[in-house]
């Protein structure tokens, strides 16, 4: 029971131990019109004050909230109000011919012939990529022939992140760990030969790949989608040259799209600052004419009743309050493992898997259960030799067992922008 409603249970006692009816029915009026409204003013007032406090410290740590997931191509709706395809090209059926893979391969040595997904644990997706003898293929194009095949990391869906995270940089943004575990489970059948005796006018009509005992983890026509849109905007009406004389601003509608989005923009001559008032985008920057601009909607919202995903949809969501708000302001370190551990709790993982201790030990050089996450970011100014390792330890708790170890993944990898002085990795205990 909240204060509010306590008072009132006080006064209901009040009311009631008042014999007199004329009584009773004054006590009442003044209650209701008078002690109430004043309360429940200073309650709105209160909570005005906390909110203006709470904008004043630091901006929603979550309106750049990313969500990743993945789905059958056959369910994708592209119609969707949310989520979209990471690469649109997923949605396309490829045509090709014998020569387009000769091409391919007298160019770069391989043909991307398919994308599979692995839904299995992150040290037998490490296997399976380690582990290329006995993998075949067969090729129909007219007749059925026999290809050489390897299986690699989908590295289209990676860029993708690495593009998002420059993005995050050029627009001044800070940056938070994508939590998009299926992306590292994601795998290229690539051709490496073909027979000599296949025509190169002949259309492929089917491809077929052996993959031994890791036949029931290769999974066909699944697609990564995201809440991320890529747009191209106009600017409206002229720049307006700034006071440096060296940068203009230029406004960009987003009337059509909606305010309660977040929007990132991308321009190759370079941004000075991206805000966003009402229904304009206010781009500055070093370009002197109107023009069409890379503009990339962050989605936000909730899910409608009858979407339906394949896998549970993540996200890099972390715990807004007070506490939150006000470490990030001041810039306050983490320094116990009571502080680690509601930083850790925060992201909300805690039916997947649960924080149960940490410890700082030599790192010996073995290869850890979890992986970065942030791959793309190199610490070019600390050595990384002799580092001590910070490891940490996780319960296991949630239903698919195979995504374990990649939401570790991505705790440890926000972890390690707290502790860079540390090599940080996690493990199931």
């Amino acid at each position: 029971m909240d204060q509010m409603e306590e008072m009132k249970a006080m006064i209901r006692e009040e009311i009631q131990s008042i014999s007199d009816l004329k009584e009773r029915i004054t006590f009442k009026n003044l209650m209701e019109g008078v002690f109430l409204e004043l309360y429940e003013t200073n309650i709105r007032m209160y909570q005005m004050l906390e909110e203006r406090v709470m904008n004043d410290l630091v901006y929603d740590i979550n309106r750049y909230l990313i969500r990743t997931g993945l789905v059958e191509r056959s369910y994708m709706d592209q119609s969707h109000h949310l989520m979209s395809p990471m690469c649109g090209e997923d949605m396309d059926i490829p045509v090709y011919e014998v020569s387009d893979i000769r091409k391919k391969l007298k160019e770069e040595g391989k043909f991307r012939i398919a994308t599979v997904f692995l839904p299995c644990d992150a040290l037998e997706v490490r296997e399976i990529f380690k582990n290329q003898e006995g993998y075949t293929g067969i090729l129909k194009a007219g007749k059925e022939y026999p290809v050489e095949i390897l299986l690699e990391p989908s590295k289209r869906y990676l860029d993708k992140l690495e593009h998002l995270y420059h993005l995050f940089m050029k627009n001044g943004i800070p940056w938070k760990t994508i939590n998009a575990p299926y992306l590292f489970k994601m795998a290229d059948i690539c051709i490496t030969g073909i027979p000599d005796e296949a025509a190169d006018d002949e259309p492929v009509t089917n491809f077929g790949g052996d993959f031994g005992e890791y036949n029931r983890f290769v999974h066909y026509d699944m697609i990564p989608i995201w809440n991320v849109w890529h747009l191209k905007l106009e600017s409206v009406g002229f720049p307006v040259a700034c006071r440096d004389h060296e940068n203009y601003e230029h406004v960009i509608s987003i009337r059509d799209y909606g305010s309660g989005h977040a929007y990132l923009v991308e321009e190759k001559a370079g941004i000075r600052s991206v805000r966003q008032s009402g229904e304009k985008l206010l781009v500055t920057g070093k370009v002197e004419s109107a023009k069409k601009w890379d503009v990339y909607m962050i989605r936000g919202g909730s899910d409608n009743k009858i979407d339906r995903y394949t896998y549970p949809v993540m996200e890099n969501l972390r715990k807004d309050g007070f506490a939150e708000r006000f470490q990030g302001k001041a810039g306050q370190m983490v320094k116990t493992k009571g502080e680690l551990e509601r930083f850790i709790r925060g992201f909300g993982l805690e039916d997947y898997v649960e924080y149960q201790d940490c410890v700082l030990e030599e790192d010996k050089g073995e290869q850890q259960e979890t992986y970065p996450m942030n791959f793309f970011m190199e610490d070019e100014i600390r050595d990384r030799k002799g580092k001590k390792r910070l490891l940490i330890y996780f319960k296991p708790k949630g239903k698919e067992r195979w995504l374990l170890r990649d939401l570790a993944s991505f705790v440890t990898s926000e972890v390690q922008e707290l502790y860079p002085e540390y090599e940080c990795g996690g493990k199931l205990v």
